[in-house]
């Protein structure tokens, strides 16, 4: 029969001849602040409320640690908790589960017990933070920084100078490649097709930290997994001191990190990454620094590997190299921590060790926008509920299940987001989900497509169809799609929901005046009708101005829809971009020598002019409500390069005849570089700077007359 559920962390298991001698740490710390990223190695109780087994706020852990049991996988303090101190912080650093606005500054600790790469490690623990979501948890703290120290430039000066250390990858062997029974990655990749798509994860992930001004990052390499307590008593060793296939399954690993390493180091050179050699720190003699016992937990422990609930540990603790079935003692981690520190072997860090690497000053600083700033988002967030009404650029799903090509739930769509491809018109997050993050959401607004009738309605929905338009039949040649007409007929279902939920329809209305609300149409009725006159005659109907007007005056009737019969009172009306800019319309219809197709732009010009007018009339009209128009083609017109892309007129991804990604195409690298993602819509890091300066305006013409930070605060 098969074993019970483990715990998934490995132990860095560090033998050592003696405790190298580390610097004397007197006044402020060396680096103002350090910011941890991973997995039960170094939870600090991130998991402690979670609906999760991996989470240890019990006696006996803690049991040497000052305050008791915190949700330290340990004895006492971990490797992270002892580097703080030898950086000369005088307290730990606070989990990111715990703390409040004030203590950010110094640094915040991510990690979470069972947490991987790869989103759905530890799954069968329950809950936890994977790296993409703790990623995304920094993000809202480097949002936080940014308004307490009060501008941009401030706040990436700051974070420049911090420490990071990430140690990720444990988890995906432990509690993922090794578990047949709950997961078939085994079953697909052989360990070095593992390994290799571990790292590319990876790489775009600390890419991203890197983007949010981390600049002296610590990688941490993978521990000899197949030598804990539990790994040996799960799989055997055939005679070997420990489980040798795991270890070679993480050797590969490191020497991928290793070069990931040096790759980094020599393509981002204003920054420094380091990889720590937690796998050849464990090659020593244990007898020699004082271990009696190297195979067996100090405590007893349960069916998942962690010590028994009010259980008796040991008492001779400095003498055990393991807590319990994976972790360390305090007494290895002072060691790990020491050699990590200050390297005793030169292999123990490479190319140098975490003394010289917070010695270094920062050359460069990143492109402003992406740190912005903004209020702190604590607690609830900023609006009870976010309404999202759009074509594809917003659409996260609602086209899945209609009969047309204008849907894209298939591969290499959602290649960077957490749970791949789920209609979104992107290789990661929408504009609108970046926002949602922005305004405190726990959760991306889910597609009215898919939307039970429970009380999750409270929190908004998403309508946004791919294809869809002002005018009814914009789009009606890519087949099936929800236009904005119809998509305020589904709001309306969901308005009387509501109305059911709160008990009256003077309950909904009063709740529904609270929402911020984000209209985003009229891409298509250019694109997919006026500039395609063999499938529409409007072109030959009206002029350019006069088409515009046409649908202006139908959207004005939409918008006071929304705000008569369905009380929106904050609502953003997101301006069309640079439509004659996208790969897809240069490669059809040319340039003529300019850089974009102009005749395109020129029509989405007319357009946002009379979009504002139509804001400044609805504000004048509406006095208790407030009306923003989001500058969207001012935002597309400044310098690429600037924002770090380097690709501006070709996608990310090989097209299909209509311009969307080619069904299972392996996309570009570097999406990180690129402006488009496929023949029309933009990557994940343009909608990210996109989403930012909708939220705080870095320019005052990106929004009008105010941003959504200032929208949300408004008591109407």
């Amino acid at each position: 029969m098969a074993k019970e559920i483990t715990l998934g962390f490995i132990l860095i298991v560090v033998f050592v001849v003696s405790i190298s001698q580390s610097r004397l740490v007197n006044g402020a710390p060396q680096v103002p602040c350090f910011f941890i990223f991973g997995d039960s190695l170094a939870d600090n109780g991130n998991n402690n409320n979670l609906r999760s087994f991996a989470k240890v706020n019990y006696q006996p852990y803690g049991i040497d640690f000052p305050t008791g049991p915190t949700g330290r996988f340990c004895n006492g303090r971990t490797t992270v908790d002892i580097l703080a101190q030898l950086l000369g912080f005088e307290n730990p650093i606070p989990s990111f589960a715990a703390t409040s606005c004030p203590d950010i500054l110094k640094g915040l600790n991510y990690a979470s017990g069972s947490a991987g790469i790869r989103t759905e490690t530890g799954f069968q623990m329950g809950a936890r933070i994977s790296l993409d979501k703790q990623l995304q948890n920094h993000q809202v703290t480097v949002s936080r920084i940014a308004s307490t120290l009060g501008n941009n430039q401030s706040a990436l000066q700051h974070l420049n100078k911090c420490l990071y250390s990430v140690g990720m990858g444990s988890n995906d062997y432990i509690n993922n490649y090794f578990l047949p029974q709950f997961y078939d990655t085994s079953s697909i990749y052989n360990p070095e097709q593992y390994a290799t798509l571990l790292i590319d994860q990876y790489s775009r992930q600390i890419k991203s930290l890197y983007k949010n001004g981390a600049r002296k990052v610590a990688l941490i390499g993978l521990g000899s997994i197949g030598c804990t307590p539990n790994a040996i008593s799960t799989f055997g060793t055939n005679g070997s001191a420990c489980v040798n296939y795991m270890n070679s399954a993480v050797h590969l690993f490191n020497q991928k990190l290793l070069a990931l390493v040096n790759q980094l180091n020599t393509n981002l050179t204003d920054a420094r990454f380091i990889y720590v050699n937690s796998f050849g720190m464990a090659s020593g003699n244990p007898a020699a620094a004082g271990f009696k016992v190297v195979n067996v937990g100090c405590c007893p422990v349960n069916n998942f590997g962690q010590c028994a609930a009010g259980q008796t540990p040991c008492q001779n603790r400095s003498e055990y190299v393991f807590w319990d079935g994976f972790h360390p003692t305090e007494a290895l981690n002072k060691i790990t921590a020491t050699r990590t520190y200050t390297e005793f072997d030169p292999s123990d860090t490479y190319p140098l060790d975490i003394s010289h690497l917070v010695q270094l000053m920062p050359t460069t600083i990143l492109f402003m926008m992406v740190v912005v700033l903004v209020d702190p988002i604590c607690g609830a967030p900023r609006v009870p509920c976010f309404f999202i009404f759009g074509d594809s650029l917003a659409d996260n799903g609602n086209n899945n299940n209609l009969l047309t090509t204008a849907r894209v739930n298939y591969q290499p769509y959602g290649i960077d987001f957490l749970t791949g491809p789920t209609g979104r018109f992107c290789n990661g997050r929408t504009t609108v989900d970046i926002l949602a993050q922005l305004l405190g959401f726990e959760n991306l607004i889910p597609p009215f497509a898919t939307s039970n009738k429970g009380p999750d309605i409270l929190k908004g929905l998403n309508y946004a169809s791919g294809a869809a338009g002002i005018r009814v039949e914009t789009g009606s040649q890519l087949g099936g799609h929800i236009n904005l007409d119809q998509q305020l007929l589904n709001h309306q279902v969901t308005a009387i929901r509501i109305a059911s939920i709160l008990g009256s329809k003077q309950s909904a209305l009063q709740y529904l005046n609270k929402c911020l609300y984000s209209v985003g149409m009229g891409n298509n009725d250019y694109i997919n009708n006026y500039f395609k006159p063999q499938f529409y005659p409007t072109s030959r109907i009206y002029n350019l101005e006069q088409y515009t007007a046409v649908l202006i005056e139908q959207y004005s009737r939409q918008i006071m829809t929304l705000n008569d019969k369905y009380g929106a009172r904050k609502v953003a009306l997101v301006g069309l971009g640079l439509i004659g800019c996208t790969p897809n319309a240069i490669s059809t219809f040319g340039t003529n020598g300019s850089a974009c197709v102009d005749k395109l732009n020129s029509a989405a010009q007319m357009f946002n002019q009379k979009l504002v007018s139509l804001v400044d009339q609805l504000n004048a009209n509406l006095r208790d409500a407030k009306f923003i128009y989001v500058n969207s083609f001012g935002m597309g017109s400044g310098d690429p390069a600037a924002a770090g892309f380097r690709v501006v007129n070709v996608g990310c991804c090989p097209v299909n005849n209509i311009g969307q990604c080619a069904a299972g195409q392996t996309p570009c690298q570097n999406r990180s570089e690129y402006v488009f993602w496929d023949g029309f819509h933009p990557t994940e890091a343009l909608n990210h700077i996109t989403a930012i300066r909708t939220y705080t305006a870095f320019d005052p013409s990106d929004t009008y007359p105010m941003d959504i930070s200032h929208l949300v605060q408004l008591r109407l």
